[in-house]
């Protein structure tokens, strides 16, 4: 027979969070470091699962075209919307440098975007502040469009450096989860 009191613990409980937060925290810090010190590799596996994506997508568009109701005119729209998108992502796999563009160029016009879109969005807070996040969006915006490939390399940098955080944050959750499990109880 199983002791119920023990498995349900607080104490038992932190001892098991301890290895998965620790776990989880080593693999964000290695992958963040390793993002930092080789963010082109790192830029080319995320063109490569873009392009997987966009085949995916690509394919779906095609059979759907195919195994919906839909008129002559738009089923003709999806089979050709779907081929190019399958074309793309045959080119994000194959030349990896062009699909990395495609990614930064897709961020730097929504950054552009968005920036537009609050100048001229009613606000009910900060006017200041709105302002001023549109135009950091719409300078963004325009860098990443003129710059791609250094704004992608940014973008990299960025994601490390949350990932090297977030891994520190866990491996201290883990030691505090420790900590716990070995004060004494209190009941």
């Amino acid at each position: 027979m199983v002791d119920d009191t023990v498995a349900a613990s607080p104490e038992h409980t932190d001892r098991r969070l301890r290895t998965p937060l620790t776990i989880i925290g080593v693999v964000a810090i290695l992958t963040g470091v390793v993002a930092l010190v080789v963010p082109h590799a790192t830029l080319f596996a995320v063109a490569w699962v873009f392009g997987v994506y966009l085949l995916v997508s690509g394919l779906v568009m095609v059979v759907r075209a195919f195994t919906e109701h839909h008129g002559v005119a738009r089923r003709i729209g999806m089979v050709v919307l779907g081929v190019l998108v399958f074309a793309g992502g045959i080119v994000a796999i194959v030349h990896p440098p062009v699909g990395v563009r495609w990614i930064a160029l897709f961020i730097g016009f929504a950054w552009l975007l968005e920036g537009v879109t609050l100048l001229y969005a009613p606000t009910t807070g900060n006017r200041g502040l709105t302002i001023t996040s549109a135009i950091l969006s719409i300078l963004s915006g325009i860098l990443v469009i003129n710059l791609p490939y250094l704004g992608a390399v940014l973008t990299v940098a960025a994601v490390a450096a949350v990932l090297i955080v977030f891994g520190i944050a866990q491996i201290v959750l883990a030691i505090d989860a420790g900590r716990a499990a070995a004060r004494p109880s209190e009941a």
